[in-house]
């Protein structure tokens, strides 16, 4: 059981990993972070609200995450791109025999 908010957030968000086509109840949600079902309506309507999860069209009580869980996970990826280019780009200049 989460002992705050913020960690039953977090529970929330990795209980739902892999739900993305059929979606998850929020009775099933509620016994994987072991709070109430109003608990876990009150916590899915916030993250909602910021594009984190969303209902699925046409299979009502039924959620995933939402796309804005992607845009980060895009995000990182592209971060650490980055910062593996600019790695390598220091290991090359290094690695040159002097003259």
């Amino acid at each position: 059981m989460a002992e705050n908010i913020h960690e039953r957030v977090c529970q929330l968000i990795m209980a739902m990993a892999g739900h993305e086509v059929q979606g998850i109840r929020n009775s099933e949600l509620a016994d994987a972070v072991g709070v109430s079902r109003p608990t876990i309506t009150r916590d899915l309507a916030s993250l909602q609200k910021i594009g984190i999860v969303e209902e699925i069209p046409g299979l009502q009580g039924r959620w995933r995450l939402g796309p804005k869980i992607i845009q980060i996970s895009r995000a990182h990826a592209e971060g650490m791109a980055r910062v593996k280019s600019a790695v390598a780009e220091i290991e090359q200049r290094f690695s040159r025999t002097p003259h």
